[in-house]
Parts: structure tokens; C-alpha cells; sequence
């Protein structure tokens, strides 16, 4: 699929959405002449698209579509309800076509090789259509950060004069204290002058030129991020036509409307609230809204009411949905609960518990399977849905007035806000919305019961476990300080606290995922970067509470696939981090791995052990890793086994004493490449062996 083809494949979803909503809303204003004008010009310009791509069939259908809106052009004819049926289900054999040439460029990228394909909403749902203003503005913004970055030219030329002049005192010093002393401290006093007035320069223009363009990225940044929404707009037609068509096979007359539609939120998180909402309106319009001669008899109007409201509350956005139907019978519900095995005590839950039950899996008050109910799986994939982006449900409801469901979820799953945490001379990341509370915690206050260890918050006792036991690799211990702090955290009803060494404070970052041979270290749900660029692990506050609870009541199982005859590899490096991202990525390639936090505890497992291979990181309290690399080199049992450095350590001078210490590989962690280091590893273990 060409270009030309992907251009016309987004255009025509984006027409074929927009013809969709025109058509309902001339539906309910069948002699709204500028409605019909913009039906039929959305009509005429993808049948002009689709010729352009060769695309005859969807250009047919839509000069179908054009023609048949004609005759009400003049006002003389009204359209009917039936008559837009008709239309819309062209329309849906349009978005078929469309969906196989999505189908097919997939197919062409890949070689010819088939692949799963997603439906066409959801491509589009991936694509942004940027304002120019927007565009201008983030290009304004790029184009004044480039120009702040001049005066940092003139304070490295002040620091390269700096450097000149130190070179220039040092071999001054270097003369001793022979003949023409004194005018030697002349020199001397004039190059130190000389040096500080250049330092004094370049950190003046240098300090203000960085303050300049954090700034300006600053706001590009957050321009940037503006131009990932999508307004929510993008999907109301789809979700009008779904309670039309839900009525229509229902024989119910609804008509449903929706404020809030220019509120803008990732396209993936937009996607997946889509398919929520998609199961709250088919549910309200089949059990909700009653048919024409219930609401008669109840004196309410013929047509039923289908009302969603969006909302957007900071970094947040509420989705309400409410209708004025039966409302939901809570004995009804209890009775369902107990026939079909959910929840033996039914009869005793109060009506916020029993409400609850509708989003559980299997439960259905409806008497018979249809095509639109009665699985029991609607309202368990609502929830399913606010789970996965780390929102929430609630659900109301009032018997013969209506039910209301609100579904909030983050605007962006990509930059989150968390609190950031200190354990283990590590830095992790927990998602602030799932914060609760802090507080500081001594050994008083944890109180050990039959299942554990417990603390007070508030009026509850909430499991309390050390981040460490959870997230640390097997065989790593970390003891928390007799006073530590605890992160009280809920996900969905479970709450845990998580004990750390301190609290660092409350930050954005932009979630990334790990390295792909890095695997899926438990407990943790991405990675950021802090402002020198070490990562840091952002944590899964859901997965955190399961892997405690596992590691508690069952034995650990290793997992890890150890080739024949090859020793194991001794990876040591203070930051857990590394440590854990070195690990995984070892572990895949079939090797076993220990680990070590310092070369002190390094050399102990070493001589306790025999390896085929030493990683060990240079910047560590205590011996550092030359001073490793040189022990081993030392010692007769030891000298051996190679060593690969890996480290931020980058200059010349440092990798020359890589090597006087006896180092086999220096590998940079800016410069790192995971196949070169694995095809390293591979090497040097070969030739030890």
C-alpha cells in the first residue's frame, strides 16, 4: 500500500465518522437543509478520494450515498427514519472496505506476511490531525530554543581559554623553584586572573542560556504533548449509532446525546474507553429503557433518554452516562447472584454491594441469551477496561427513574505523575493516583498477625510489606530503617502499604517501556529517565500487591534457563536498576546470573564460587570496579576469569585504566548496545571456557 492509499485510508474514516453523525442528527432534523448540504459534500468528497486511490467501490457506494440525499435537497421530500437506515448501512460497507485496505498495508509491510489486523476506529484513534496554529506554535517554540542555545557557544570558547591557561599554570608549577621565582609568580598571578575572569564568563553565559532553554523545552514539551489528544468528539457517532441500532433491533425508540465532545485525551485511552462505553449504552438501552408501552404506563415520554457527559477534572476525565429507564432491581440482582453461584451470602449485602455485583463476570438478570445481552460479560469488560487504564468505575441507580455509570480515567497513560521513592540506594516510581497517604512508620507501629504484618491507617489495617521483598531480585535482601516511610496504596478494593527508606517527592515523567530483552520484571510497569538519564523503575501498583502475596505464601520457583556446562556470570553494580535490566537481559540469552550490590560482597561470592565471568560497574562506595578488576588480576584463582566494565565512564583516560587494571571489555551505558554486549558476553565465556 502506497502512500497516496494510507493518506486516503485516514481521510476516509475521519468522512465516514463525520457522515455518520450528520446523518443521525438529520435524522432528528429531517428539514435542516445545512446538515443535508454537509452530508452530501462529505459524500461527494470521498467519492472524489476514492477515485484518486482507484478505489471503485467505495467511490460507487458513496456516489450512492450522494444521489440518494439529492431529491430532499429542494425541500420538497422529507427524509425518513428509514430512508437514513438505508444510508447508514452503506456506510457501514464502506468502513469494511476501509478496513481491509488497512488490513492489506499491514500485510505489505511486513513482506508479504500476514498479521493481525485492529479494527479501522482504532487506527484512527491512533492518528492526529494537528491545528496549524498548534504546529506554529511548537515550531516558535523549537525555533527559540535553538537560538538560546548561541550563548552557550561563546561560554565553551571561554571554558577551552580556561582550560589553555590551567594547562599553561601547570606547566609553570611544574618548573620548580628555580631561577626568576619571581617573575614566575607573576605569570602564575596573571593566568589564575585570567582563568577566573574565563570561568566567571562562561558559567554567566552558560547558566543563563541553560535556564533559557529549560524553560522553552519546558513548554515545547508540553505543546507537544497537547498535539497526542484527540477530542472525544471522534467517537460520539459511533456510539449514537450503536444505541440507534440497539433501539432498532430492540423495537425501543432512544435518542442519545452527548455534551463535553471537544475534551481531548490520548488516542489509545480514547480507544479503549470507546469499547467501555460501547457495553454501558447496549446495557442501558436493553435494560434500562423500557419498551414504548412500559413507559406510557409509567407516564413517562415514548422515547427513551440516553444522556453522556464528559467531563474533564485535571489530569483526569469523566465519562457519566445516565439514563432515564427501570433502574436496576436490586433484589433482582441478589436473586441473580445467588442462582448463579456469585455470591452465596446475596440476601445479606446492602444495595452498594449488591450494585457492585453487575460488574462481575457471568452475572445477567436477563431471562433469555439474545444477540445483545444475557452472557453476563457487558459491565465486567467496563471494569476490565477502567482497571487496564488505571481508572475507576461507579455505578448509581434509582428503581423506576434511571442509572447512571462514570468511568474516569488519566487523560494520558504516557506522562504520569508518581511519588518518587528511595530503597535500597535505588530511586522507584509509584503512579500518584494510586497514592492513598504516607506516613512515617518505626517498628511500633507494624504489628504482625497471622497473615503478616499490618499498619494503621486511618480507621484501617492496612498489609504492610518492604518494597524490597517484592522488587528485588532473588537472593537480594534490603532492611528497612528502624523509622521508614510507608506508601499507602489501592488498587481496585486492595490496599498495601509499601515500606521505603524515605520519600523524594512527587514528579511527572513520561512512562517508557523496558528494553525488550530486558523481559517483565514483576511488580513493575515501565521505566524514566531522570535528568542526567539513569533510568528509574515506574512500579505497577496492582502487580505489586499480587507478587507480595505470592512470595508470602509460596515458595519462589527460579525461572531461569541456564545453558549446559557454562559457569555462571557474577554481574555487580550498586544501582538495582542496572542490576535488574543487566540480569533479565542475561537470563534471556540462557545464561545464570548472581548478583552483587558492591565489589566488597562481589569478591566474597567469588572466592565462594567459581564464575566464568565478572560485569562489574567502576562508580561504587567503597573499592570501585578497577580496583575489582586489578584484585582478581591479582589473585591466582581469580586472574582467569574476564572481566567486561560497564560503565557512564566515557574518556579515553578512563578506558586506559580499564585495561591497566586487566579488564577484557569496556562497554559506556550511554553508548550501550544490548546485541554487542550479549555477542561479548558470548565471546569472552568461550574463551574462558
Amino acid at each position: 500500500m502506497n502512500e497516496l492509499e494510507n493518506y486516503f485510508r485516514d481521510e476516509a474514516n475521519e468522512i465516514v465518522e463525520g457522515l455518520t453523525r450528520d446523518l443521525l442528527a438529520l435524522e432528528k432534523n429531517p428539514n435542516d437543509a445545512g446538515i443535508l448540504a454537509r452530508c452530501m459534500r462529505l459524500a461527494h468528497t470521498l467519492k472524489g478520494a476514492a477515485r484518486v486511490v482507484r478505489q471503485t467501490r467505495i467511490g460507487e457506494m458513496a456516489h450512492t450515498i450522494e444521489d440518494a440525499l439529492a431529491p430532499f435537497r429542494d425541500g420538497e421530500e422529507t427524509i425518513t427514519s428509514d430512508y437514513v437506515s438505508d444510508l447508514l448501512r452503506i456506510l457501514e460497507r464502506i468502513r469494511e472496505e476501509t478496513t481491509k485496505l488497512g488490513a492489506a498495508a499491514k500485510v505489505e509491510d511486513e513482506n508479504g506476511e500476514p498479521k493481525p489486523t485492529s479494527p479501522a476506529i482504532d487506527d484512527r484513534l491512533e492518528t492526529v490531525r494537528v491545528d496549524i496554529t498548534d504546529m506554529d506554535a511548537l515550531l516558535e517554540g523549537l525555533s527559540e530554543a535553538a537560538i538560546q542555545i548561541g550563548p552557550l557557544t561563546g561560554g565553551h570558547v571561554a571554558l577551552q581559554h580556561a582550560l589553555r591557561l590551567a594547562a599553561l599554570l601547570r606547566e609553570e608549577l611544574e618548573l620548580g623553584q628555580g631561577a626568576g621565582e619571581r617573575g614566575r609568580g607573576a605569570r602564575l598571578g596573571a593566568a589564575l586572573t585570567e582563568i577566573t575572569q574565563s570561568l566567571v564568563h562562561a558559567d554567566r553565559d552558560i547558566g543563563a542560556a541553560l535556564g533559557r532553554i529549560e524553560r522553552e523545552l519546558g513548554e515545547v514539551q508540553a505543546r507537544a504533548a497537547t498535539l497526542r489528544l484527540l477530542p472525544v468528539g471522534a467517537i460520539l457517532g459511533t456510539l449514537e449509532l450503536t444505541a440507534r441500532d440497539t433501539a432498532e433491533a430492540l423495537g425501543k425508540n432512544v435518542s442519545f446525546s452527548a455534551r463535553g465532545g471537544d475534551v481531548r485525551l490520548e488516542g489509545h485511552v480514547l480507544s479503549a474507553v470507546r469499547e467501555a462505553l460501547l457495553h454501558v449504552i447496549r446495557n442501558a438501552v436493553d435494560h434500562g429503557v423500557e419498551s414504548v408501552e412500559e413507559r406510557i404506563a409509567w407516564g413517562k415520554p415514548e422515547v427513551g433518554r440516553i444522556h453522556l457527559e464528559i467531563e474533564r477534572r485535571g489530569r483526569k476525565v469523566a465519562f457519566r452516562c445516565t439514563d432515564d429507564g427501570r433502574g436496576i432491581d436490586v433484589a433482582a440482582v441478589r436473586q441473580a447472584a445467588k442462582r448463579q453461584g456469585l455470591a452465596s451470602e446475596a440476601e445479606t449485602l446492602d444495595e452498594e454491594e449488591a450494585l457492585a455485583l453487575v460488574f462481575r463476570s457471568g452475572l445477567t438478570t436477563a431471562s433469555a441469551v439474545t444477540e445483545i445481552s444475557g452472557r453476563g460479560v457487558g459491565l465486567d469488560v467496563v471494569r476490565e477496561v477502567a482497571s487496564r487504564l488505571r481508572g475507576s468505575v461507579q455505578l448509581t441507580s434509582k428503581l423506576g427513574e434511571g442509572t447512571a455509570v462514570e468511568i474516569e480515567v488519566p487523560v494520558s497513560l504516557s506522562s504520569i505523575p508518581v511519588l518518587s521513592v528511595l530503597f535500597a540506594g535505588s530511586t522507584a516510581l509509584v503512579p500518584l493516583d494510586a497514592v492513598r497517604g504516607t506516613r512515617r512508620v518505626v517498628a511500633a507501629d507494624r504489628l504482625q498477625g497471622p497473615e503478616g504484618e499490618r499498619i494503621l491507617f486511618g480507621d484501617r489495617a492496612v498489609p504492610f510489606t518492604p518494597l524490597g521483598s517484592v522488587l528485588l531480585p532473588d537472593g537480594e535482601s534490603h532492611e528497612l530503617p528502624p523509622a521508614c516511610s510507608a506508601v499507602i496504596v489501592q488498587s481496585g478494593e486492595v490496599w498495601i502499604a509499601l515500606g521505603v527508606d524515605r520519600l523524594l517527592g512527587t514528579m511527572d515523567v513520561v512512562l517508557r517501556p523496558l528494553p525488550s530483552g530486558a523481559g517483565a520484571p514483576a511488580g513493575v510497569a515501565g521505566a524514566a529517565f531522570d535528568a542526567q538519564g539513569d533510568p528509574m523503575l515506574v512500579l505497577d501498583p496492582a502487580e505489586l500487591s499480587r507478587v507480595g502475596a505470592r512470595k508470602v505464601s509460596a515458595p519462589v520457583m527460579s525461572t531461569r534457563r541456564v545453558a549446559p556446562k557454562r559457569l555462571p556470570i557474577l554481574v555487580i553494580d550498586d544501582s538495582l536498576t542496572t542490576r535488574m535490566l543487566e540480569q533479565s537481559i542475561l537470563e534471556s540469552a540462557g545464561y545464570e546470573v548472581d548478583l552483587s550490590a558492591s565489589a566488597e560482597e562481589g569478591l566474597r561470592k567469588a572466592k565462594a564460587r567459581k564464575y566464568g565471568l565478572f560485569i562489574v560497574d567502576v562508580e561504587m562506595p567503597g573499592m570501585n570496579g578497577f580496583e575489582f578488576t586489578a584484585t582478581t588480576r591479582a589473585d591466582p584463582a581469580l586472574r582467569d576469569v574476564p572481566v567486561i566494565i560497564v560503565t557512564s565512564l566515557a574518556t579515553s583516560k578512563d578506558r586506559e585504566r580499564g585495561a591497566e587494571a586487566g579488564a577484557s571489555a569496556y562497554i559506556v551505558k550511554g553508548e550501550f548496545d544490548q546485541k554487542h554486549f550479549v555477542r561479548k558476553v558470548a565471546e569472552l565465556l568461550g574463551a574462558s571456557a
